[in-house]
């Protein structure tokens, strides 16, 4: 195992990059909460609590897609370990859980306890066992994983979330199909092979393409919202770039699809949709300050 203990092993097993966003997405929602930095210590059980949660979801994910893992070219190493060591990561798995509903009871109240757990659950078992498998929409109604650490984030001190987290949970929501779209286009005889119905690999490259342009079309629509509607308290900033972010998706999605974009134009939207969401989420933190 120690010949292997590097970022991508780790980021195999535990997805790290999806818990690094998750973990953002809880501190933008932390922060639309009123006078944020004077219970700022609370950020760091938030933290812990998301972070073990969204990490036991993915060993979980692992563990359960080890049967059709074995079929994906880009996942075949991670079947092998997951498999050789089932009984050390149904432990981890376990033990991450327990860390995080204990530190959320503890140090935090009710209903980010609440939040976290429907995250967990959320992934693990409404995408990875009852959606994953079975529907083409199991990307988009399983997107909804992301959106409930906004609302723990805003939770976190008060114990209800804020109207603003609540449009980060939204927005991440309908972030999730164009990004996910964009990369499954270049892995769809993988899960074609697999014999997951993810679009790519069920509608073909064209139809995924019209999806993503669509998809792109609501989301900067919603992204212009905060706009025009004040009440959403969004802040000056995120505000000012609401619209130009929104764009940031939307003008590539337009320019690939009327040109036929192949995989590797695809796989820059991807690129360019981990950056807008990043961007966006610390816009939300920075106009809080």
């Amino acid at each position: 195992m120690e010949k292997t203990l590097n970022f991508s092993y780790l980021n195999n097993i535990f997805k790290l990059e999806i818990t690094f966003l998750i973990d953002l997405v809880a501190v933008a929602g932390f922060f639309t909460m009123a006078n944020p930095l004077s219970h700022i210590y609370r950020i760091f059980p938030l933290l812990i609590a998301g972070t073990t949660a969204a990490m036991s979801s993915g060993v979980f994910n692992n563990l359960y897609d080890t049967d059709i893992d074995s079929r994906m070219k880009r996942v075949s190493k991670r079947r092998t370990e997951i498999s050789q060591n089932r009984g050390r990561y149904i432990f981890l798995m376990v033990a991450l859980l327990a860390i995080s509903m204990v530190t959320s009871i503890l140090f935090l109240n009710i209903a980010a306890f609440i939040f976290i757990m429907a995250g967990f659950a959320s992934y693990a078992l409404l995408y990875t066992i009852l959606l994953k498998r079975r529907t083409e929409w199991n990307i988009v109604i399983g997107g909804i994983a992301g959106s409930f650490p906004a609302l723990a984030g805003s939770s976190a001190f008060y114990g209800y979330p804020t109207i603003s987290s609540f449009y980060i949970a939204i927005m991440v929501f309908l972030w999730t199909p164009t990004h996910f779209w964009a990369l499954a286009i270049k892995y769809r005889e993988d899960y074609r092979e697999a014999g997951i119905p993810m679009l790519p690999a069920t509608k073909g490259v064209p139809a995924t393409r019209k999806a993503i342009l669509v998809n792109s079309i609501i989301l900067a629509a919603f992204m212009a919202l905060p706009v025009f509607f004040g009440w959403m308290e969004t802040g000056l900033y995120f505000r000012i770039f609401a619209i130009p972010l929104g764009l940031m998706l939307l003008i590539p999605s337009i320019i690939y699809y009327f040109r036929n974009g192949a995989e590797k134009e695809y796989r820059k939207l991807f690129s360019f949709s981990n950056t807008f969401l990043t961007l966006a989420l610390l816009l939300v933190v920075i106009s809080s300050l």
